[in-house]
């Protein structure tokens, strides 16, 4: 079943408003419970009869439900406001370090990675649960500050294949804009929740008196008894919200799985290793209620009033509506065992003539064959196949040794980046390097030496992947490096006086990536619906891109005219103007209101600016890279474009050598 981007957007955009629906009317109904039993205390204390019509009963339960609710529920989004980083630790989550020995870990290291570069979105923090039952999740506001958990049984019980169909199965969530959705439900849910622990409260409270009136410890124990089952009820409602807004999108993210996998045994094999273990799915930890929502498989136990209340679909139809065959019976489930000879051959790969990068031309403005863009590029943002997910894998693995290494710690993830920064001219590089030495640590810039070589060496279309592979390290760093980093990076990119479009993308990436981690800001709200409100930006967009790839006015024209047609649907009102006219900063203030637009928007601009880019029939690296930063910035993930031959010249190459 295949799935569009935009439209999954808009979908997650309704499924947003529903909830805030469903949310209204539980708050409604327990404002009318709480009245009622306001009402009855009075008409039990009363020594004549008392009307059901209390308004100023009224009064007090209707704010006083509204604050109590509405304030918890800020409160809990408030906590995870950092995104999904949030969500692990507050489920008992611990980080999985790049360095990790484990060969587990270092299997699902490598899982996540390859997916990430496939999709097109930065590798996020993994973390494991210390939870025996198999499950796991994908929590965030964007793929940006997007973490992967998974629980320990996936690592005992999953082999590869099954542990890449839960992978793939998260990473549909991540792309189809559920993360949102599941973080805000958490916060609601948590509001309706809390009028139980309130009563529980109360009830502990009054027990715990051992002076005062028995009268008044016995009301404080009836109100207690009263508003602990008004939550009851509010977790009744929670839990139909939470099965009313999740098990139609658990169903899209397995279709979806097996669309970028191809491979249906892979997430079968795991929901039925879930039915066949005696710990199943379940989560034992206490907070795992709240996000109940966000998990692979039901993780509590019992499937509440024969699946009313369930926040899954059941497992056998799960599988079922991808293996119509399946006969109900679950395997007997054994821890599997590990094959150390995986790992070695994928870091003899990377030293080998078998696993070698493709000699790609040093200059980013050489045309190279590319597969996988067309002039429908929309249609690729936030689509994985299972070809690009071939592609990411031998890309991951032909990753120098060295660079990979460096990747994967925070002290030698800002070396890396440094030494990406530095320019290819030498005149220019000095002058980088003589700043960096200044103002840098002296271990930091000795670390960017010893990298310099490798990294100039390094193909251009191994460079972006190389630093969305270092923002888990980069991430770890501490608010005062990141300033003091933040700071370094500015200072290379403009040693010249001037911003090259590559540095440019780099800058995207760091800044969309690490602010939002370490200089969070609220999110803006699509406002832009029409295509003419932003026809001026996006002109301004598809005029750089257009100078970019065409250096001579007419096939420039060409180009940007292309471009605006595919945007408008017509014939162009915007005309280009020359190249000196635009600048970076013109740019980058277009884009950024071009990124609070309505997804259906979102899909006209990245056709046109690859109208634009493939008006002359071909592409360079650089242009690639700023179409995927101009995505990335709009929140569309672009998967990566394929190199032709890449595949081709790898497995010529061992041919070759098998016949040696």
């Amino acid at each position: 079943m295949a799935t569009n981007f935009f439209q999954q957007q808009d979908v997650a955009r309704r499924k947003t408003v529903q909830l805030v629906i469903y949310f209204v009317l539980a708050i409604l109904i327990l404002i009318a419970l709480v009245y009622g039993l306001l009402v009855a205390l009075a008409m039990s204390g009363a020594h004549q009869p008392v009307s059901w019509w209390q308004p100023d009963l009224l009064l007090i339960a209707a704010p006083g439900v509204g604050i109590v609710v509405g304030g918890a529920s800020a409160i809990k989004v408030a906590q995870l406001a950092s995104g999904g980083q949030a969500v692990a630790l507050m489920l008992g989550g611990k980080e999985v370090p790049g360095t990790t020995t484990d060969a587990r870990e270092k299997r699902l290291l490598n899982v996540v990675e390859e997916m990430a570069l496939a999709a097109g979105v930065p590798v996020p923090p993994v973390y494991v649960l210390p939870e025996a039952g198999i499950n796991a999740f994908a929590a965030g506001y964007a793929p940006g500050d997007a973490v992967v958990a998974v629980s320990r049984g996936c690592l005992d019980y999953l082999s590869r294949d099954e542990l890449q169909g839960v992978v793939a199965h998260e990473f549909s969530h991540i792309l189809n804009g559920d993360m949102r959705l599941n973080i805000r439900l958490i916060g609601l849910i948590f509001g309706i929740m809390v009028l139980s622990i309130i009563g529980r409260s109360l009830m502990f409270a009054s027990r715990g008196r051992s002076s005062g009136r028995q009268d008044s410890r016995g009301g404080m124990v009836l109100v207690g008894l009263g508003v602990f089952v008004l939550g009851l009820v509010g977790a009744f409602f929670g839990r139909l919200i939470m099965a009313a807004v999740s098990r139609q999108r658990e169903y899209l993210a397995d279709a979806s799985a097996v669309q970028f996998t191809r491979n249906p045994d892979g997430i079968c094999g795991a929901l039925k290793k879930i039915g066949g273990l005696a710990e199943g799915s379940r989560i034992d930890s206490p907070k795992a209620a709240e996000a109940a929502h966000m998990f692979f498989a039901n993780a509590l136990a019992g499937d509440g009033f024969a699946g009313l209340l369930a926040t899954h679909p059941p497992l056998v139809e799960r599988i079922r509506r991808l293996n119509p065959e399946f006969d109900g019976r679950f395997p007997e489930v054994r821890p599997v065992g590990f094959d150390h000879e995986e790992l070695q051959e994928r870091r003899t790969n990377r030293d080998s003539p078998f696993g070698a990068a493709p000699t790609l031309p040093g200059l980013p403005q050489v045309p190279l064959p590319v597969l996988g863009l067309a002039s429908n590029a929309a249609s690729r943002v936030g689509h994985i196949d299972p070809e690009v997910i071939d592609y990411a894998h031998e890309l991951h693995d032909s990753m120098p040794e060295v660079l990979r290494v460096a990747a994967q710690e925070p002290f030698s993830a800002r070396a890396l980046v440094y030494a990406l920064l530095m320019d290819p001219r030498a005149d220019l590089r000095d002058l980088q390097l003589t700043q960096l030495k200044a103002g840098a640590e002296p271990q930091d810039f000795a670390e960017a030496l010893r990298l310099l070589d490798p990294v100039q060496a390094l193909p251009d279309t191994h460079r972006l992947p190389l630093l969305d592979l270092a923002l888990p390290a980069l991430r770890q760093m501490s608010a005062r490096q990141h300033g003091a980093f933040r700071a370094q990076v500015e200072m290379l990119m403009l040693a010249d006086q001037r911003l090259t479009l590559y540095e440019y993308t780099l800058r995207c990436v760091l800044h969309r990536h690490l602010d939002a981690q370490f200089l969070p800001q609220r999110r803006p709200r699509p406002i832009h619906n029409s295509p003419q409100s932003v026809a001026h930006q996006v002109a301004i967009v598809l005029a750089l891109l257009a100078w970019e790839g065409q250096p001579e006015h007419d096939l420039a024209t060409r180009a940007f005219d292309a471009g605006m047609r595919d945007y408008i649907g017509g014939a162009p009102t915007e005309r280009l103007r020359p190249r000196e006219e635009y600048s970076l900063a013109e740019f980058d203030a277009a884009l950024q209101t071009l990124s609070q637009s309505v997804p259906a928007i979102k899909q006209r601009i990245v056709d046109a600016c690859a109208g634009c880019i493939l008006a002359n029939q071909q592409i360079t690296v650089r242009e690639a890279e700023l179409l995927r930063a101009i995505c990335d910035t709009l929140d569309c993930p672009l998967p990566p474009l394929m190199v032709q031959g890449f595949a081709s010249d790898s497995i010529a190459a061992k041919q070759d050598v098998a016949s040696n």
